[in-house]
């Protein structure tokens, strides 16, 4: 009888569950939910990533900045300024220059990357004053390598010990990059069997070169000129360059991210001429990030025109 009565009493209670149409507004609910929060994560993701691709951005051009302003620095320099200076100019370069040559003046295979220039540098070495074949860490050339005051190759006789050329070339997987040939070695020592070619910056997408020359004697730049401009003023004009300005044009390798504006990192007005070659020059501009950065070096080391007349 006990248990009838307690069936008959669970039977009359109300049903604690949900309906049709509570369980459908709840699951839609959570759908609207999922959504904001998947929303809000795609967005996070989104500003970070934007966040380090500008961060390593600024890094690349910076570094690229970095190595060319300490190997133009360097050009010209010799252990004995009173010693017969080379013939060849330490700083030299070409227009539009794709697979450059070693030369007095490079030599061009072919049109630039985005008319990227090329630039060649020529510097002696720097050695421990007991050791001359040991160097002393002073000098470095593209590869990280130090540079002793003397060659190995003794028919160098007033040439300069090494030369590193810089341009833009496209890397096997397309991507653009600034490379840098400089002579080989053998168990760290140039040895002048030839010339090896090693990746800079990846992204360097153009370089534009101007030469600031000194047409009055006083070490100061009178005027900033392309490559073709000073080479026509005939070679030896090439040993009245004091300064060189440089302008790179830096990208990101990811594709379809959001435009960046292009300021310039710089140090001098005169670059300005530079950087809108690379800004005319850029294919597809909205097609990657990329950013423009400029510099104005000057050489340290005085040529023999400065020493002697030309």
């Amino acid at each position: 009888m006990r248990s009838r009565l307690a069936q008959g009493h669970f039977r009359n209670l109300p049903a604690n569950g949900f309906t049709l149409t509570e369980t459908m507004v709840g699951l839609a609910l959570g759908l609207v939910v999922t959504a904001i929060a998947g929303t809000a994560f795609l967005l996070c993701r989104a500003a970070y990533l934007a966040t380090a691709e500008r961060v390593l951005l600024e890094e690349r051009g910076q570094r690229a900045l970095s190595i060319l302003s300490l190997l133009i620095r360097q050009g010209g320099w010799r252990p004995d300024p009173a010693a017969k200076a080379p013939a060849q100019p330490a700083i030299s370069g070409a227009d539009d220059c794709g697979q450059p040559s070693i030369a007095a003046i490079p030599g061009c295979g072919k049109p630039g990357i985005a008319g990227s220039d090329a630039l060649l540098v020529r510097f002696n070495g720097s050695s421990h004053a007991r050791g001359g074949t040991l160097p002393d860490q002073t000098m470095i050339d593209c590869s990280g390598y130090a540079v002793a005051a003397q060659s190995l190759d003794a028919s160098a006789g007033a040439n300069y010990v090494a030369a590193n050329l810089v341009y833009v070339a496209t890397a096997s997987d397309g991507e653009p990059q600034l490379l840098c040939r400089y002579p080989s070695r053998r168990n760290g020592r140039i040895d002048g069997s030839g010339w090896t070619s090693g990746a800079l910056v990846r992204g360097v997408e153009s370089m534009q070169i101007r030469y600031g020359m000194d047409k009055r004697g006083g070490r100061q730049p009178d005027t900033f000129l392309r490559a073709d401009q000073v080479s026509a003023m005939g070679e030896d004009a090439w040993h009245r360059v004091v300064a060189v300005q440089v302008a790179l044009a830096v990208r990101l390798e990811r594709r379809g991210a959001t435009p960046a504006s292009i300021p310039a990192t710089t140090a001098n007005a005169h670059v300005d001429d530079a950087m809108a070659d690379v800004v005319e020059l850029l294919p597809g501009h909205g097609r990657n990030t990329w950013r423009i950065f400029a510099t104005t070096i000057r050489l340290r080391n005085a040529a023999h025109c400065q020493e002697t007349l030309c």
